[in-house]
């Protein structure tokens, strides 16, 4: 029976360097943790020249084995050039391959990618690390110094808000620098009732990755017409405006998208305190293996019309926030 491999791989970017942290476990052979320095550049090229790298390493001695390849969706979707071509290549050689969700992994390669920052590593190196280190490196976290950290204010009461909105972006990129918003969902709501909605699709200027529309099935002819980024966004701003939390499942990136398009349009972005759906359903130590929203409807029974579509994933949004706060544990 052929041996199966999981590689488990999650992108970071640390003062302007792109880092790939890796768990790979090869039965009966090796078991451990790799961080990778890939440089300056594009994070998304960056990303799949350094999965390259690591499958290629794999690939030379042990492509007779099976491939599990534990990557978010999210990653998958960003551009590659012929990297992402050869990547795929490379996996579609070994005796099988998979792709499962890297939820189970993504606590450790956190910690992995602050050790490789207090360890120094220099662009082009990839370094190795036994099980022993992540051990210890759990009951002993390492201290860095983040400069210019992005600080969010989170909201931490016992209660569900009494208000808020819930808000969604569809973007054609995971990586905030790199997305053109297409579509934009905004829920407000009262005393768990909502109140009002804001909703619209949006002309990025530029061709929808075939990624992005058949994830969303959005195409050119549906945004043709529609308002420009930055008159969506101030729409967007007036919508918000007076509104104490923001809601969202990953709330950081809506957020950090939300800001990078006020400051391109010169406008002031909204403040308030940010709640998080992820890191609320997490704190639960539910019994499933990923977070994602599909994932966590499903154990909720909540119905989620369209998924990655911007409206429907904010109702889908609000509904899983009622039930995470009805649960009486956070």
């Amino acid at each position: 029976m052929n041996r199966t491999i999981v590689l488990a791989a999650k992108l970071y970017e640390h003062q302007s360097e792109t880092r790939l942290m890796f768990y790979c476990c090869i039965p009966e052979v090796k078991e451990g943790y790799m961080a990778l320095n890939v440089g300056q550049g594009r994070a998304d090229y960056g990303f799949w020249s350094g999965l390259r790298k690591v499958v290629g390493i794999l690939h030379r001695t042990y492509r007779s084995c099976g491939m599990q390849l534990a990557v978010s969706k999210s990653a998958l979707s960003l551009h590659g050039l012929a990297d992402k071509d050869q990547v795929s290549g490379l996996l579609n050689e070994f005796a099988s391959y998979a792709q499962i969700t890297c939820d189970p992994y993504t606590e450790r390669l956190d910690l992995l990618n602050d050790i490789s920052i207090v360890d120094q590593i220099q662009p082009g190196v990839l370094k190795g690390y036994p099980l022993e280190v992540i051990t210890a490196a759990q009951l002993n976290p390492p201290v860095i110094v983040k400069e210019k950290a992005k600080k969010y204010d989170y909201y931490n009461e016992l209660a569900m808000p009494d208000e808020g909105v819930v808000l969604d972006f569809e973007t054609t990129s995971p990586i905030v620098e790199y997305a053109k918003i297409i579509e934009i969902s905004a829920l407000k709501f009262r005393n768990g009732q909502v109140i009002d909605r804001y909703q619209t699709l949006v002309n990025p200027k530029s061709k929808l990755p075939k990624q992005i529309r058949e994830l969303t099935g959005i195409t050119a002819e549906d945004v043709a017409d529609k308002p420009t980024s930055f008159q969506a966004v101030k729409q967007l701003n007036k919508f918000l405006a007076g509104t104490p939390v923001l809601v969202g499942h990953n709330v950081q990136y809506d957020y950090r998208v939300l800001k990078a398009m006020c400051d391109r349009a010169n406008i002031r972005v909204w403040t308030g305190k940010l709640l998080c759906t992820i890191k609320q359903a997490r704190q639960l130590k539910l019994p499933i293996e990923s977070y994602d929203l599909s994932t966590l409807c499903e154990l909720y029974g909540i119905q989620n019309e369209r998924p990655h579509r911007a409206w429907a994933d904010t109702k889908a949004t609000f509904e899983l926030m009622k039930c995470i706060y009805q649960s009486h544990l956070v």
